[in-house]
């Protein structure tokens, strides 16, 4: 498994060229799942920890695939064109994608690939979007030798 708080951070500084205005709030799942209705600023994003795949590929290595959502609400309100508001998610999903697809996370895992979006919620003010990515990595549990061994050395107190 690999942290997903870097993405986070790449989401947070408006991209160039961007013309609206960037995520008043980027977060993680937990937050999500404590989001006020009421009091959300708009527009927002989450990166989500979808789900892992994993597959053995020597004694203590996985190849392991990670999938995350990023969920981004923006507001509902008709405007003046017709189709304004799926224009306007359309912006974000774009804006997000050109940051993420093919950006390597850490150093030795493989580029985001985008998976496809689909609609979470169409509310009377707010619209909630999901957009899958993922990205493949090798993860080992090797741990360095230890030293050598010399000798015992007591350093406690007596007994």
């Amino acid at each position: 498994m690999i942290s997903l708080t870097p993405l986070i951070l790449r989401l947070a500084d408006k991209p160039v060229g961007f013309t609206k205005q960037w995520f008043r709030q980027v977060d993680g799942g937990a937050a999500y799942a404590m989001i006020d209705l009421e009091a959300l600023p708009l527009p927002a994003a989450w990166v989500i920890h979808s789900n892992d795949k994993s597959r053995h590929v020597g004694e203590r290595a996985e190849d392991t695939t990670n999938i995350f959502d990023v969920v981004i609400c923006i507001e509902n309100a008709r405007r003046h064109k017709i189709n304004e508001i799926d224009d306007e998610l359309l912006a974000y999903r774009m804006a997000v994608k050109n940051l993420l697809l093919g950006w390597e996370i850490e150093p030795d895992v493989r580029p985001i690939v985008f998976n496809g979006g689909r609609v979470l919620q169409y509310q009377e003010t707010k619209v909630f979007w999901a957009d899958s990515y993922s990205f493949d990595a090798l993860i080992t549990n090797y741990l360095p030798d230890p030293s050598p061994f010399e000798s015992v050395v007591y350093t406690g107190d007596t007994l």
